[in-house]
């Protein structure tokens, strides 16, 4: 269902949501926590129809699934419904049961939008470092620009995956803070990477 839907649904997105993808070559469909900041809902959507081709596992938060129809569609694309702040037990089970059969999370892992529209991120919560030294896969950082707006266009860039391996057999409980202010820097460090990208690709052409 999710494939049908995304391919009839990713024209209007991209004419929507114009978007230039910077180093898509790094997006590989390995199993990994994929964390991206988040301005609107229609992150998800560019995401999906620009990178995530086969499948759309996201955490979706409890309040979207309210409806009948709209539980048993978001179901169907893939979402995992969150209680924000007590994610229930099987909620986690599941994460890391789609995580070891090969799948990718999409998670954004400041807890909410950023509704100021700035570059600046709030602190991350530790969810998606936790699942990934859990479940053992790397984490594929994805950054983008600015706030998205109807028909103007939008950057997103990928960058080098993630590894923490060097958490693995510690306590999380006690490096989990640890773990959440190290993503957080390596995505400002893709953000720093992404201005200068979006700096070369928009200055003005010189005549030599």
């Amino acid at each position: 269902m999710y494939r049908f839907i995304r391919c009839i649904a990713t024209p209007f997105i991209s004419l929507i949501h114009p978007t230039t993808i910077i180093n898509k070559e790094k997006f590989t469909d390995e199993s990994a926590i994929v964390c991206c900041n988040h301005y609107a809902s229609s992150d998800v959507l560019v995401v999906a129809s620009k990178l995530m081709k086969k499948e759309l596992n996201v955490l979706a938060k409890a309040e979207l699934f309210k409806g009948r129809f709209s539980s048993w569609f978001l179901t169907k694309l893939g979402a995992i419904k969150v209680n924000r702040g007590t994610p229930e037990v099987s909620v986690h089970k599941e994460i890391l049961q789609r995580l070891k059969r090969g799948s990718q999370i999409l998670i954004f892992p400041e807890g909410t939008r950023n509704l100021e529209g700035t570059h600046e991120m709030a602190e991350f919560k530790s969810g998606a470092g936790v699942y990934a030294i859990k479940a053992k896969v790397p984490i594929i950082p994805l950054m983008f620009h600015h706030q998205s707006k109807p028909f103007r266009r939008n950057y997103l860039i990928v960058g080098d995956k993630i590894d923490l391996s060097e958490f693995y057999g510690k306590n999380l409980h006690d490096v989990k803070d640890e773990v959440a202010a190290f993503l957080h820097e390596k995505m400002e460090e893709l953000h720093r990477e992404l201005d200068a990208k979006v700096a070369e690709l928009t200055a003005p052409k010189t005549n030599e």
